[in-house]
């Protein structure tokens, strides 16, 4: 886009172009230009101008020469080899200053900052003789009165209006209605898009090509003389303008668009804009009532400009939702309070395999009686509600979410959203099929290793007892050995009986403390470890829990022996059981209960397997204990967390508790 320049290189040297506009960053904008007739046009555009002039450039010297003769006030500072001949004769222009092709930084940025000042002091003067000759004048005729041509604007432009939700169509036509009804030889429009860029032009009719390669900056003193003035510009008012650098800015602004008036655009609370209007076709100037409809379709175009810009910007909105909402891995489907189909996604018509264009408007029962039933019970209740079913048309495993749309306390409509879980049910059924396996392959491998034993006693003992019948000694041991392996069989049944059928839990309020205490000292009873110290440490808050406390027992029971048999009673083993609430202002009150060892943490090999059955290191036993102790959690709505390490195992039981106000 092209600026209002404020100092214009003339030149064809790629690299001289590029060194001057780093050098010059900081003191002004330069504009390169490189074709001689677009130098022409420019300054026949814009007027006077700070110029760095290339000998180099084509006929650089004839240009010059004509810049000096026809804009007297333009500052000219000349690049060349020194004291070479194109030089020597440029001198003879009277230039601001000379230069070499290669100057250096700071000599070049003194030169160009004093330049600047020059050319702004050349402005100034030139204003202030202009005023002094207004105020010279003795005689002052009065504006002749001119028959207003321009009617009904408002009506004209109405019918040119269209293409209101396409905004580049919008500003064509806004510009051929304009160029109809004012009757103009030239009109164009120039837009804001967004907050962060320029003004830029979006239409036109019989503009200059400069004109629209302009780009005005939001801070420039045209935009924010417009939105100190909030009035149209005329060339026939600037002499109501006081000041006078106020009125050369204006004049140039319209001399850049080459346009007799300017009438600024608000919308969204500030300038959007402006449209230009070149003279009338018929050359007679504009008169006051002219200004005044113009004014008025200005208000009118501003009004559609900004509906238009919004319905742009909603549409873009919906866009964007409409697309997100398609490319979501689930399926929705909404309807309104008649259990009418108003809407769904791309995934929910491959879901449900069926077609948008047959499907709304139509009632919920067309996706199916499932589909339409947990609709029609979201419209009933606010509830969510998830419900999954196999559909008889598709042949798959469908769940669905449902919840009631409200607004204001109103239900005005529901909405679905379905997951495809066929091949998540058919890997879980997979999951199940190889987790029950290997249940029963660990089972099998328990029992078969608890069983052995008492087996291989009591056979060899019978094997033993047609040889020692007679031996009274050996009658004995075989009849107490064998009861005592019966009875280790019957030991393992009542395990595995125990742990298929658990006792179901008796809530009731109690104080959380209770069962650790008793766990604490069931276990030192059991083992009686002499290297093992366990220490017990509560706090007193929000400690009273609804829970079953033999549950509790039990399951602290079980983490206690555990840790033990992994310390295995080794010198300075320690066990720290620690029990803390929280009772938070916002938010449920929690209990939390640590078991913490100093072991060498648990074996790689089983800590995937810490809470299945049967999974166990020791020598001995069935790998039942951190089953039933997160079973135990879980009945109490818990969670059961294991951190381990080569410095020892951690395992946090957290549960809900009684808050202050509940107790």
């Amino acid at each position: 886009m092209k600026k209002l320049p404020s100092c214009i290189l003339y030149s064809r040297d790629e690299d001289l172009i590029g060194r001057l506009l780093r050098i010059s960053s900081s003191i002004t904008g330069i504009q390169p230009i490189e074709a001689q007739s677009d130098l022409e046009q420019c300054f026949s555009q814009f007027g006077d101008t700070l110029l760095l002039a290339d000998l180099r450039a084509p006929n650089c010297l004839e240009v010059l020469s004509e810049i000096k003769a026809n804009w007297p006030l333009s500052v000219i500072v000349i690049l060349g080899v020194d004291r070479s001949d194109p030089m020597l004769t440029a001198e003879w222009l009277d230039p601001f200053a000379t230069i070499g092709l290669e100057p250096d930084r700071r000599e070049f940025q003194a030169l160009l900052k004093q330049a600047t000042e020059c050319f702004a002091l050349r402005k100034r003067s030139q204003l202030l003789e202009n005023e002094l000759t207004k105020l010279q004048a003795q005689k002052i005729e009065p504006a002749p009165q001119l028959r207003t041509l321009f009617s009904a604007p408002l009506q004209n432009f109405s019918k040119a209006q269209k293409n209101f939700d396409n905004l580049d169509l919008l500003f064509d036509s806004v510009v051929e209605g304009l160029v109809a009804t004012a009757r103009v030889s030239r009109a164009g429009i120039f837009i804001k898009p967004d907050p962060e860029t320029h003004y830029t032009f979006q239409s036109g009719m019989r503009c200059l090509q400069a004109t629209e390669k302009l780009s005005v900056p939001g801070n420039s003193p045209f935009v924010r003389w417009m939105e100190m003035n909030t009035h149209l510009v005329s060339r026939q008012t600037l002499e109501n303008i006081p000041d006078p650098e106020e009125r050369a800015m204006l004049k140039q602004m319209l001399d850049s668009l080459g346009a007799e008036i300017i009438i600024p655009l608000y919308a969204t609370g500030g300038i959007k804009g402006w449209i230009f209007i070149g003279q009338r076709s018929t050359g007679i100037p504009f008169d006051v009532p002219d200004l005044e409809d113009l004014t008025g379709l200005a208000d009118h175009i501003s009004t559609t400009l900004e509906k238009a810009m919004q319905y742009e910007e909603t549409a873009l909105q919906k866009a964007l939702a409409e697309t997100l909402l398609h490319s979501i891995p689930f399926g929705i489907v909404a309807c309104d309070e008649h259990a009418t189909i108003r809407w769904f996604n791309n995934t929910a018509r491959e879901i449900l395999q069926t077609e948008d264009e047959t499907i709304i408007g139509q009632r919920a029962e067309t996706l199916g009686s499932q589909v339409a039933d947990v609709l029609r019970r979201a419209l009933e209740r606010p509830e969510a509600e998830t419900r999954e079913w196999a559909d008889p048309r598709t042949k798959r495993t469908l769940s669905g979410e449902t919840r009631c749309l409200m607004d204001r306390g109103a239900c005005v409509g529901a909405v679905i959203m379905l997951h495809d879980i066929t091949g998540a049910k058919l890997l879980q059924e997979k999951e199940d099929q190889l987790e029950r396996a290997t249940f029963w392959t660990d089972l099998a491998a328990s029992m078969s290793h608890e069983i052995r034993n008492p087996l291989v006693a009591i056979k060899t003992f019978s094997q033993l007892l047609p040889e020692r019948y007679e031996d009274p000694d050996f009658r004995a041991d075989f009849s107490d050995q064998v009861v005592a392996e019966v009875d280790k069989l019957n030991q393992i049944i009542e395990k595995i009986n125990d742990f298929a059928h658990l006792p179901e839990p008796v809530f009731q309020t109690m104080d959380i403390r209770k069962p650790i205490e008793n766990a604490v000292t069931h276990i030192q009873m059991d083992l009686d470890h002499e290297n093992l110290k366990i220490h017990l440490s509560a706090d007193d808050s929000a400690l009273q829990i609804t829970g079953d406390a033999s549950l509790m027992e039990e399951c602290v029971y079980h983490l206690l022996k555990n840790a033990a048999e992994n310390l295995d009673n080794k010198e300075g083993s320690r066990i720290n059981v620690t029990v803390k609430g929280r009772d938070p202002k916002n938010g449920r009150a929690k209990v939390f209960i640590t078991v913490t060892d100093n072991g060498g943490g648990i074996d790689p090999s089983v800590r995937d397997k810490l809470f299945s059955p049967f999974s166990t290191i020791q020598a001995r036993g069935f790998g039942l204990g951190l089953p039933i102790a997160k079973r135990a959690v879980v009945d109490h709505n818990g969670q059961l967390d294991i951190e381990t390490s080569s410095g020892g195992t951690s395992v946090t039981i957290t549960i809900p508790a009684l808050s202050s106000a509940e107790k």
